[in-house]
C-alpha cells in the first residue's frame, strides 16, 4: 500500500516536473502526501533563504475546511528532516547537494486512519519530500536555462543596437576622409572635425565595452557590494546632479520628481547612482534634444521604489523602447538593480517610466 501510494505521488511529481511548472510540482506533493498519510490537509511551500516563496495546499474534497495555514517557521526549525506540532507533521524538501528548497507539511487529524506505523509513515513522507525536493531544483534549473537564455539574446541585441552608431560614424567619417585625400582635396578644418568625430565615436565605443565587461561581472554576481542605509531622496539629488553637466550634450533636463524623504534604502551608495545614470542614459535618448527626465522616489511595503520617467519636447508623452533596444544601459541597470535583492521594471504603457526597487533599510 505505501509503495503503491509513493508510486502513484512520484508519476504525477514526475508530470509536473515535465511541465516545467514550480506551483504543479508543489500541488502533486502536496496532493501526494495528504494521500499518503490520510490526512485532511497538506502544504508545500518552496524556501529562499528560509522565507516561503510560494505556499500551495490541497484538502480532502469532503472534509473540513482548512483552520488556516499551519506554523510553518515553528516545523521548520523542527523537521530534521521530520518534525511535529500539536496537529501537524513537517519534512524538508532536499534539493542538489541536500540544500533545503521547501517544506511538506501534513495535518494529523486523519492520523487514526493510517494503515502504517508512524515510523514508517515518516521514512515515506521523507521519501516523497526527497523526490518532490529534487523535481523542484530541476524545474528551478530548467527556468534558470531559459533565464540565462533570454540575457545572453538580450546582451546580443544590446551590444549590436550600441555598436551601430559608432560604427556608422566611423564608416562615414573615414569615407569622407578618403574621399578628401583621393582627390587631394583636404581641408584642414573638416579633417580636423572628421577626426574629433572618429575620436567621440571611439571614446563611446570604449565606454560600452566597459559596460560591458561591468555587465557580465554583475550578472556572475562577481563584484562587491558596501551596502548600509541610505537617504532615497538624497540619491536621487545625487544622480541628478551628477547629470547636470552632460545636460549641454542633448539639452536634456533632469530633474527631481515626488520624493519621500523619510524614505531610507538599504544598498550600495556607488552603484545605486551608477544604476540611475544608465537609466537616465536609456531615457535620454529616447526623450531626444529639448526633452526632460524626472526622478522620484517612493515606498512601497518593505520596498523603495525609484521611478525615472521621460518626456519629449514640452512635456509631450514618449514611448518606451522594447527592452531589446534599450542596449547596455538597461542590461546594466537591472543587473545592479537585482544584485542588491531589488527588482527591475520597464513600465508597460505609453510614457515612457522605468522603475526599480530597492530593500527598505530596517530600524
Amino acid at each position: 500500500m505505501v509503495l503503491t501510494s509513493l508510486g502513484e505521488a512520484s508519476a504525477r511529481i514526475r508530470e509536473a516536473e515535465g511541465r516545467a511548472s514550480a506551483d504543479d510540482v508543489l500541488d502533486a506533493i502536496a496532493a501526494g502526501a495528504r494521500k499518503l498519510g490520510a490526512a485532511q490537509h497538506a502544504w508545500c511551500a518552496t524556501l529562499d533563504g528560509g522565507v516561503v516563496v510560494s505556499l500551495r495546499s490541497t484538502s480532502a474534497p469532503d472534509g473540513p475546511p482548512s483552520k488556516g495555514s499551519p506554523p510553518l517557521r515553528e516545523l521548520l526549525a523542527l523537521a530534521q528532516p521530520v518534525g511535529r506540532v500539536p496537529g501537524y507533521v513537517a519534512c524538508t524538501l532536499p534539493g542538489f547537494a541536500a540544500a533545503l528548497v521547501g517544506i511538506l507539511v501534513v495535518s494529523d487529524e486523519g492520523a487514526q486512519n493510517r494503515t502504517m506505523e508512524s515510523a514508517t509513515f515518516d521514512l515515506a513522507l521523507a521519501q516523497l519530500a526527497q523526490h518532490g525536493g529534487l523535481a523542484l531544483e530541476a524545474v528551478r534549473l530548467r527556468q534558470r536555462i531559459d533565464d540565462v537564455t533570454r540575457a545572453r539574446e538580450a546582451l546580443l541585441a544590446s551590444v549590436s543596437h550600441d555598436l551601430r552608431n559608432p560604427l556608422n560614424t566611423f564608416a562615414m567619417s573615414a569615407g569622407l576622409l578618403r574621399d578628401d585625400l583621393e582627390r587631394n582635396d583636404v581641408d584642414a578644418k573638416r579633417g580636423l572635425a572628421l577626426v574629433s568625430r572618429l575620436d567621440r565615436a571611439t571614446s563611446r565605443m570604449q565606454a560600452m565595452i566597459e559596460d560591458l565587461v561591468e555587465a557580465s561581472r554583475v550578472d556572475a554576481r562577481k563584484i562587491e557590494l558596501a551596502t548600509r542605509s541610505e537617504r532615497a531622496a538624497q540619491l536621487v539629488r545625487d544622480a541628478v546632479a551628477a547629470a547636470a553637466p552632460k545636460q549641454t550634450e542633448k539639452t536634456v533636463a533632469v530633474s527631481v520628481d515626488a520624493l519621500d524623504e523619510d524614505a531610507h534604502v538599504h544598498a550600495d551608495r556607488a552603484r545605486t547612482l551608477q544604476l540611475l545614470s544608465k537609466l537616465v542614459a536609456f531615457a535620454s535618448k529616447a526623450t531626444g534634444d529639448s526633452g526632460s527626465i524626472r526622478i522620484g522616489v517612493s515606498r512601497q511595503d518593505e520596498r523603495i521604489v525609484f521611478t525615472v520617467r521621460g518626456f519629449g519636447p514640452g512635456g509631450s508623452t514618449v514611448a518606451a523602447p522594447p527592452e531589446g533596444r534599450g542596449g547596455l544601459a538597461i542590461l546594466l541597470a537591472r543587473g545592479l538593480a537585482e544584485v542588491q535583492k531589488g527588482t527591475f521594471t520597464i513600465d508597460a504603457g505609453d510614457a515612457l517610466s522605468v522603475s526599480f526597487t530597492l530593500p527598505a533599510a530596517k530600524g
